[in-house]
């Protein structure tokens, strides 16, 4: 399994071969910043990639074109900008996203 790091939080958790980063963070825990639930279209989960863009599955077409619509201190950034509903994992990876955040547990009755 691999190692997804999440900065600037430190944020970390596993990956299974192919899982994209949104769904291993959500199957470990974490609420990932969306608005389309993960299906490419708001580009809200957008990373930076900061560490081994190689360990992540090329981008398909339609999120190459979508990252390149991409504005501010992001943008024109190549194979390090991904969308993280796309991005699969196949290896340990360290991307930078602000709003990862562990997700509330609902008291017991």
């Amino acid at each position: 399994m691999a190692t997804v790091t999440v900065q600037p939080s430190g944020v970390r958790f596993g990956a299974a071969d192919g899982q994209t980063i949104m769904a291993a963070a959500e199957a470990a825990g974490y609420r990932w910043p969306t608005i389309c639930g993960g299906n490419g279209e708001c580009l809200v989960c957008h990373v930076e990639v900061l560490a081994h863009p190689d360990r992540l599955a090329p981008p398909s077409e339609t999120e190459s074109r979508a990252v390149r619509g991409i504005s501010g201190d992001h943008g024109g950034r190549g194979d390090q900008v991904r969308l993280a509903c796309q991005a699969a994992v196949h290896g340990d990876v360290v991307v930078r996203k602000r709003g990862v955040r562990a997700r509330r547990q609902e008291p017991s009755a």
